[in-house]
């Protein structure tokens, strides 16, 4: 007993996303270690899809204050540089 594990810890992440030319929202879910690997998931979803999106957020889950938090504005950003 006594002995830690070195297990990686996964948050859940939202990614929300308007198609180009629309204002409809849509948003999609991803399990993961850290926002760019939520955010390297997206990036092979929408390339699988074919889909032209605008990313408005991403949030993470805090089981602890059962609430979404924002992810923040440079996360975003990397978005372009995630190698898949």
């Amino acid at each position: 007993m006594g002995a830690s594990n070195s297990v990686d810890e996964f948050f859940e992440y939202r990614v929300e996303y308007c198609h180009i030319g629309s204002e409809f929202t849509s948003d999609r879910h991803f399990t993961a270690r850290d926002v760019n690997h939520a955010l390297s998931m997206f990036e092979f979803a929408r390339r699988k899809d074919d889909m032209k999106v605008d990313i408005k957020k991403v949030e993470r889950w805090n089981r602890w204050a059962d609430r979404w938090e924002e992810e923040s504005i440079v996360a975003l950003e990397e978005i372009s540089e995630v190698k898949l």
